[in-house]
């Protein structure tokens, strides 16, 4: 069976792609994958690590760019759509498969042209336009929210949570198992995978206070900001653990005792994996997402929040006090984080994938 990925861009878009890429191979050995992004993400550099196919497209952004760089986006798609018509005729794919996003717009609506089965993944509460554009089109949506259910226009649509990679499976088992000890608590910073600059200017301005309280830090920076937060840490004397980008996550997960991130979809997949307690500061751009996702985890009491207009030294400071000076606070903010987890998430896609392609239309549509 001939399967075709497309999406990237971003950790929170790739990476599920990837958890999803293995289990395909894992139940069906002779699955041959292509994965669809533009030249210039970070999919190009990491799909190839991992052993799959990699072919570029044309595509840009279009939420949050000006006249001209709206109007940039939308001829790209056209020549992204020419450039995935050659390449899917090429490869001849049983099924496609997008997860949002601007590169994975072009390559759905060519599998539309060609009549090509599909299939989106939302792992957003609040859907992405691009899912938006092409759910009608679609045999079926895989969202991982509930509520996004009534959000997207296709009667075929199902909730099965976001794919988590293996690492990150057998890491929170590890978890579990983990002895509880009297050692400093780490508090780990995710930024996403490019970085987040307000997260890193908070915690430089509150260097000063953190090094005197009994944590330790490990910081992902993004490419960008990581020589400034590394000196910056080296300047207040804080012996944190600096990167750039972490490849690992399984290994600081298993570090962290509490987390301060972004709230893009797959990093609260892995952290309800995790049933690690978490900080959210959701990224205030792409129309909210990221804050109905972090509102859903602070509802079922999985997490805190921070409004990034309201992220300033002293109110990060008192939250991250609060919440590691109440060990039973921090306790149940864990265990509600594993009662949003979907350990089963990608075994459940693949199967009711192979039940499309296959035509076991009941299976493969779910309940609605």
């Amino acid at each position: 069976m001939n399967i075709v990925i497309a999406g990237g861009g971003t950790g929170g878009h790739l990476f599920p792609c990837i958890a999803l890429a293995h289990t395909f191979m894992k139940q069906e050995s002779q699955t041959k994958i292509l994965f669809i992004g533009t030249g210039v993400g970070m999919e190009a550099r990491i799909v190839p690590t991992h052993g799959f196919l990699f072919q570029p497209i044309a595509a840009a952004g279009f939420v949050g760019k000006p006249f001209f760089g709206k109007m940039r986006a939308l001829s790209l798609i056209f020549v992204g759509i020419f450039q995935a018509i050659s390449h899917l005729i090429r490869f001849s794919p049983d099924l496609v498969i997008g997860i949002g996003g601007y590169a994975s717009c072009p390559v759905m609506l060519a599998a539309f042209f060609l009549r090509m089965k599909r299939v989106i993944l939302e792992p957003n509460l609040i859907p992405g336009m691009m899912n938006q554009i092409v759910a009608p089109f679609v045999h079926l949506a895989v969202t991982a929210f509930h509520e996004t259910k009534t959000l997207l226009r296709t009667k075929k649509i199902v909730c099965l949570g976001v794919p988590v990679r293996a690492e990150i499976l057998d890491a929170a088992t590890t978890l579990l198992k983990k002895e509880q000890t009297t050692q400093k608590k780490t508090l780990l910073i995710l930024g996403g995978s490019q970085g987040a600059q307000s997260l890193n200017q908070a915690i430089i301005s509150a260097l000063p206070v953190l090094k005197e309280m009994p944590i330790q830090l490990i910081h992902q920076t993004g490419e960008k900001e990581a020589a400034e937060v590394s000196a910056a840490y080296k300047q207040c004397g804080v012996n944190g653990e600096v990167f750039p980008f972490i490849e690992k996550m399984s290994e600081v997960y298993l570090k962290a005792d509490f987390v301060l991130s972004r709230a893009g979809a797959g990093t609260l997949s892995e952290l309800a994996m995790m049933g690690l307690p978490a900080l959210l500061v959701p990224f205030p751009g792409a129309k909210g997402h990221q804050q109905k996702n972090a509102e859903s985890f602070v509802n079922a009491g999985a997490a805190d929040i921070i409004l990034n207009h309201d992220l300033t030294c002293e109110t990060l400071v008192a939250k991250i006090k609060a919440i590691l000076s109440d060990p039973e606070k921090c306790s149940n903010m864990a265990k509600a984080a594993r009662t949003l987890a979907h350990p089963n998430a990608a075994n459940d896609i693949v199967s009711a994938c192979f039940s499309l392609v296959r035509g076991d239309t009941a299976t493969a549509a779910g309940n609605p």
